[in-house]
């Protein structure tokens, strides 16, 4: 996997959207860098419902992607905000 694309944004909690091209090639646009309580993590792409809720669009059930993947988000993150 591979980081190709980031977009700095503060809104709220949000502080990034950032894609990623998989060694397949699939491109996944608009994981997110929240600043939460403990700090920073990723949130999964989501979009809002007409009930207002939102919902993720990706959903990474094996521990260990999902793991490596927010690691490789919040790595470029950080080497891009500095």
């Amino acid at each position: 996997m591979e980081v190709v694309g980031i977009r700095q944004i503060n809104v709220g909690k949000i502080r990034a959207s950032i894609d990623i091209r998989t060694s397949e090639g699939f491109i996944i646009k608009g994981f997110k860098v929240i600043e939460g309580d403990d700090g920073l993590f990723v949130g999964m792409p989501s979009e809002r419902t007409r009930t207002g809720k939102y919902v993720d669009l990706v959903r990474i059930e094996d521990y260990n992607l999902r793991e490596m993947l927010s690691s490789l988000v919040l790595d470029y993150y950080m080497s891009k905000s500095k």
